[in-house]
C-alpha cells in the first residue's frame, strides 16, 4: 500500500488546524473542514489494506473519529452563521476532536503497515509526538509501566488510562472555571487539573500525567 496519499491528507488537516486555532474565523474553519472531509473520505473508503466496512476495527474507529470532529465543526459553523463569536472552549473542542481523529487515522495507517523485521521496541510507534489527548494518554500509560494501557474516547477528546487490576483514570480537556479549558486527570470524584500546560510538548505532558496518576494512587 502506498502511504504517500493518506499521509498527505493527514498533513493537510494539521496544516489547516494551526491557522484555525490562531485565528478562528469562518474562512479558516472552512479550510479545516475541507481538509478533514478528504481524510474522512479515505477512512470511509475501501482503499486500505484488509478493509471491511462491516467489521469494527481501526478504520471504523478513524471514520467515527472524523465524523465526531465534523459534528463540532458544524456546531461552530452554526455559531458563525448566527453572528456569534466562538468561545475558547469551542475552539479547543474543535482542535482536540480533530487531533483525536488524526490520531485514530494514524493508528489505522499503522494497522495497514507491517512492522519492519529489524524494528526495535514495541510493535506500535510510540505516541510521544502525538498531540491528541488520546496520544498523550497512550504515552503516559507507557511511562506508567507494565499493566497499564490507554483507550480512546470517541465522544470527546479524552483517553482512558487503565491498569489490569481495575484502576482507571480519565484524561480530558474541559472548562474548570478559569478563562481557558485545561487538561485534567479524573479518578472517581477526584479531579486533578494540569495548570499552565500551554506550549508544552506531548512527551512532557505525558510525563506530567504519569506523575499525577502516581500521586493519585498513593494519595
Amino acid at each position: 500500500m502506498n502511504l504517500a496519499h493518506p499521509l498527505e491528507l493527514r498533513a493537510a488537516v494539521l496544516a489547516t488546524l494551526t491557522p484555525f486555532v490562531v485565528d478562528p474565523t469562518a474562512g479558516t474553519l472552512c479550510d479545516l473542514s475541507l481538509a478533514l472531509s478528504r481524510m474522512t473520505a479515505y477512512a470511509e473508503s475501501g482503499n486500505s489494506a484488509g478493509r471491511d466496512r462491516e467489521i469494527p476495527g481501526f478504520w471504523i474507529d478513524a471514520a467515527y473519529g472524523c465524523d465526531h470532529a465534523h459534528e463540532h465543526i458544524q456546531n461552530m459553523n452554526r455559531t458563525f452563521a448566527a453572528g456569534t463569536t466562538p468561545t475558547p472552549l469551542d475552539v479547543r473542542t474543535v482542535k482536540y476532536s480533530v487531533l483525536a481523529a488524526t490520531a485514530l487515522f494514524d493508528e489505522a495507517l499503522r494497522s495497514d503497515t507491517p512492522t519492519p523485521p529489524d524494528a526495535h521496541g514495541p510493535r506500535r510507534t510510540g505516541p510521544e509526538h502525538d498531540l491528541s489527548v488520546f496520544g498523550i494518554a497512550q504515552a503516559a500509560a507507557h511511562l506508567l509501566g507494565d499493566g497499564w494501557q490507554a483507550e480512546p474516547g470517541l465522544h470527546n477528546t479524552r483517553g482512558h488510562i487503565q491498569h489490569f487490576d481495575g484502576g482507571s483514570y480519565l484524561l480530558t480537556v474541559g472548562d474548570v472555571g478559569d478563562m481557558d479549558p485545561e487538561l485534567y486527570v479524573e479518578n472517581g470524584d477526584i479531579r486533578h487539573v494540569l495548570w499552565n500546560t500551554d506550549g508544552l510538548d506531548p512527551a512532557t505532558l505525558a510525563l506530567i500525567v504519569a506523575h499525577t496518576i502516581r500521586d493519585l494512587i498513593v494519595a
